[in-house]
Formats: C-alpha cells, structure tokens, sequence
C-alpha cells in the first residue's frame, strides 16, 4: 500500500530501498500517456480504433516508468553493494533519482555508480529490440511491436542523454570521477563537473526556444523546462558539498542545544502553544516523562490538529513518536544531521547518548553556523563563499520557510 508524505506516496520497499513517487510525476504520467495514446500511435500506425491506442500507450507509459524505475535501482543496487547507503528512489517530473546518502569516498566508486546507470537502459534498449523482433510481423500484432519498437527507441535516448558531461547527469559524473582521479580534488572535479551541467543545461535550453521558433511549442517548453532543471541541479549540487565541505568534520556534541526545553506528554495542546511555542519561539519541543524521551512535537503537529480540538486533545496525542529518522548519536558530523533531517523530513534531531537525551539540533541552528563560518572566513577560499552564502537557502539540510515547521 502507498503511504502519502508531504511531496508524495510511497509505493514500496525493495531490498531496503524505498520507491516513491512526488506529486509531480503525476503530471508527466498523464503527459506521456496522452502524446502516446492520442498523437505518437495514432499518428505512426493508424487505422486502429481509438481504444486499442489508448490500451498500448497505458503499457507503453508504465514500461517506460518501470524502465526508469530499473534505471535508478540499478545505481542504488551498485550504490550500497559499494558501501554508500542509497535508501530511497523518487519518481518525479524530469525521471527519477537515487538518493545518495553522502558523496562516494573514491572515484572508483562513483565511476562504478555513475556508469551503470546508461548501461543498464542500454541493456533495457536491447532486450526490448529483441522482443520486438520475436513478435511476428502480422497485422493483428502491429500495435504491439509498436511498443516494444519504442521502449527501445526511448532506452537508447535515456541512455545518451544521461552519458552527456554534465554533472549531475550520469555521464557529469562519470567526468567528475576522471577529474578526481587525475587532480585528487573532490570539490575542483565537482566544480569543472557542474560548470559543464550548466553548459549542457544552456544548450539545451536553446534547443528548446529553436524548437517553439520551429513550430513545436509544447517540446520546446519541455526541452527549457529540463534546461533549467539541469542548470539547478548542477548548480545545487556544488553548493551541497561546499556546505558539506565547510561543516567538515564538527560533531554534534560540539554544536547542538543542550538542556533543550521539553514538553511533558499529558500537557493539553493549547497550553503547548501558549507556554512554549508562542511564548519561547522554538518551532518544536521534545516530549519526555520522568527522563525518558517519548517523542518530538513541532509547529507541522500542532497545525494538523483542529484549533477547537486543542484544548481536549494532549501533546502525546499529536507528536512525532520517537523512532530511528528523528535520532541521531552525538557522535556524529554536523553533515550527517543535515543528510538525515532531509530524509526523515524533520527540521530538527533529538541527539542521543545512549537513552539519554543529551540535546537537539535544527536546520535553523546549522543555517546560523553556516552562515556564521561564511562570515569569519572559515567556509573555504573566498572564490567559494558567494557558493556558500547560496546554498543557506538551498541544501536540503538547511530551511527556508516552512522547514521550520517541521
């Protein structure tokens, strides 16, 4: 069964990697499916009642998903058979995406994770080819060598598109592994790799305006839209490890809040709000009885609970129950809390010494770091600090707005 976050569904787990879809693929889905079912079949093979088009072009759109799906599991599956914890895939507008729990700790790795990305729709294009080849050339069957005759058409292309040098498509990553390799610098191969991406993003989104020149308006708003989601992503990319970079290697115990106010559980909601959301300012509180932590209640709880039902309802009943996403040793680096804050969706961390609560660390409390490393100079050479500066607003780790809430 789905389970349904902010940005989307979960689908299921394989393997330990969970399969989700943002709300946004949603919108592609039903694009793809339509220019099939309604222009790319009709078009190339007619004479067909309008039904039977809309019959292929449904299969047609799902193998094409699970195409890509197979894509991203195949980086995962590398991914952790390598030591580096890819525990989620997400399926959205522009495809899909394995997400790394760090960087790769040798080129070696990354070339091995980058590359079999394109190798494995390469091996999709080909498999699907020979079925195509093994049903027979007769009428009846036309519509379905259609099918596989474009599953591998669209393997291929998803293949070269993603071996272009552009980080962070596969092939960026396949140069940002080479560049490593020959000058031993992560953040030089990043930055040369990202500057390509934006390079390939700016040709691309000139591809797209001499489409709409050319007639074709909806492809050429789809090859811009994809323009600058390259241009952003590489552009994000560096910020992420510039971040990730300049927190170094601080822990936890040296940055965290310790002694953190906590809430007790059977405090009637309305008086959580009065006496310490609005009163103190936190935008969340841990939940703790007689020293044991039971749980976390930020401002995203106490929104979802009906104002005229706050004052019957207590804080045990809406907050976050402690579990391993909102946990996090004191042992560790600043930087994994930030990894972890975005994938548990938290703008907070109850830090753990053993069951004792040794303190909380924020998104809001790692912005302020960042941006006061940035200000006396400890965020790398000066080149990089506008970078830096940047991304406050943008790495996942770091909130803007309603990750606050959270």
């Amino acid at each position: 069964m789905a389970a349904e976050h902010d940005q989307g569904f979960e689908l299921f787990r394989l393997s330990g990697v969970t399969v989700a879809i943002d709300y946004s693929w949603l919108v592609i889905f039903a694009l793809v499916l339509w220019v099939l079912s309604a222009g790319y079949f009709p078009q190339q093979y007619p004479g067909f009642p309008m039904s039977s088009y809309w019959i292929v072009g449904l299969i047609a759109t799902l193998l094409f998903f699970a195409s890509v799906l197979i894509h991203e599991l195949s980086h995962a599956w590398v991914a952790n058979r390598m030591g580096e914890s890819v525990t989620r895939i997400t399926l959205f507008i522009f495809g899909g995406m394995a997400h790394l729990a760090g960087e790769p700790e040798t080129p070696a790795i990354e070339l091995k994770v980058a590359g079999v990305g394109p190798l494995t729709s390469l091996v999709l294009a080909a498999l699907f080819w020979g079925v195509q080849q093994a049903i027979p050339a007769a009428p009846g069957l036309i519509l379905w060598r259609a099918i596989f005759r474009y599953l591998a058409f669209i393997n291929l292309a998803l293949a070269l598109f993603n071996l272009l040098p552009g980080f962070p498509l596969d092939g960026g990553r396949l140069l940002r592994a080479i560049i490593w390799r020959r000058t031993g610098s992560l953040t030089k191969a990043t930055s040369q790799a990202a500057n390509w991406g934006q390079g390939i993003a700016f040709g691309v989104i000139g591809l797209g305006a001499l489409e709409i020149f050319g007639g074709d308006l909806i492809g050429g708003l789809w090859l811009i839209f994809i323009g600058f989601f390259l241009r952003s992503a590489a552009l994000a990319s560096y910020q992420h490890l510039f971040v990730d970079q300049m927190l170094g290697n601080l822990r936890l115990a040296d940055t965290m809040v310790t002694n953190p106010v906590t809430l007790p559980p059977d405090m009637p909601v309305t008086e959580a709000v009065e006496k310490y959301f609005l009163h103190l300012g936190f935008g969340g509180f841990p939940v703790t009885d007689d020293g044991q932590v039971l749980g976390l209640l930020s401002l995203s709880q106490v929104s979802g609970c009906p104002a005229q039902e706050r004052s019957t309802r207590r804080v045990r009943d809406i907050m976050r129950p402690l579990d391993g996403k909102i946990v996090i040793p004191a042992s560790a680096t600043v930087a994994q809390a930030l990894h972890q804050m975005a994938e548990a969706d938290a703008g907070r961390l109850l830090v753990m010494d053993g069951s004792r609560l040794a303190g909380i660390i924020t998104r809001s409390g790692i912005a302020r770091l960042v941006q006061l490393r940035i200000a006396l100079g400890a965020g790398g050479d000066p080149g990089d600090r506008l970078t830096g500066i940047s991304n406050v607003e943008n790495h996942p780790g770091v909130p803007s707005g309603a990750d606050l809430a959270r």
